[in-house]
């Protein structure tokens, strides 16, 4: 049980919750829209965790899925745009494994927070590689708010989005307060610099904003670094959406970096340890 509950806390450290219950409402998002997605997204997740067991990683960090999220998002981005093959889920297992050790070796370099940098260590490089694009049109009919916090999670889909609003829910108000505001602010940011309003249905202008802003509520930075970090992020996303080049969730790291380094700057004191959140 020790290990399942680390793997579903894995699963919703996506969203910075340390709990099973929103990892679970997240996989039954997932497995609405696909189980074959939900099915890889933890054999992944459980890679990742077995891993960080196996290995003796700190046992607080792996409870609380610290070693699972960005495996995780591995396994969902190797279903949408890895080729369609028998092969797919035991690439998410290994890369998976990967993951979790490149997040530790990531935390040895240095006291700061890494956010997704594995998983867009292990699948950005491979999207340009195999020469991703945006698509010129995406589908219509969605609310960009909502998608933008399902896009986090490749899920636009208002069923799956309202699912994993739940999820947020259960860590606090602020939690989904924050979310619905970053995917907003990012997403007028975009579409200021006249980013196809497509995309912002879509959720593509927003997802980055909704992380971002949910990092430094969770960072306990103050109200306004929320604010910045989420026009960051959708200023970052519109250039990379105008360019028409793959991103995943680089405008977010760069963006709440920036934001941590402006603190540290101005002599702010940064705490890189999140709240903890009990079920």
């Amino acid at each position: 049980m020790g290990l399942l509950s680390a793997v579903l806390a894995g699963i919703s450290q996506i969203y910075f919750i340390n709990r099973p219950l929103p990892g679970l409402l997240i996989t039954l998002a997932v497995a609405w829209v696909s189980p074959y997605m939900a099915l890889v997204m933890l054999l992944a997740t459980a890679s990742a965790t077995l891993t960080a067991h196996r290995l003796k990683f700190d046992a607080q960090p792996l409870a609380e899925g610290v070693y699972g999220y960005n495996a995780a998002l591995v396994g969902l981005a190797l279903t949408l745009f890895a080729p369609d093959t028998v092969w797919v889920p035991l690439i998410a297992v290994v890369l998976g494994c990967v993951s979790c050790l490149v997040y530790f070796l990531l935390r040895k370099l240095g006291n700061i927070p890494w956010y997704t940098l594995p998983f867009n260590l292990l699948i950005l490089p491979w999207l340009y590689w195999s020469g991703q694009r945006l698509a010129d049109e995406v589908p219509g009919g969605y609310q960009f708010i909502l998608s933008a916090v399902g896009q986090v999670v490749f899920l636009p889909d208002t069923l799956p989005a309202v699912l994993l609003c739940i999820a947020l829910l259960t860590a606090g108000i602020g939690m989904l307060g924050w979310a619905l505001a970053g995917g907003l602010l990012a997403s007028l940011v975009a579409l200021g610099l006249l980013v196809n309003p497509d995309y912002m249905n879509f959720g593509l202008t927003g997802y980055n904003g909704v992380l971002a802003a949910l990092a430094m509520f969770w960072q306990r930075s103050r109200f306004g670094w929320s604010l910045i970090a989420a026009l960051l992020a959708g200023g970052m996303t519109a250039a990379m959406l105008r360019l028409g080049l793959p991103m995943l969730t680089m405008p977010f790291i760069l963006s709440c970096w920036l934001c941590l380094l402006a603190q540290w700057l101005a002599g702010n004191k940064c705490q890189p340890t999140p709240p903890k959140i009990r079920i």
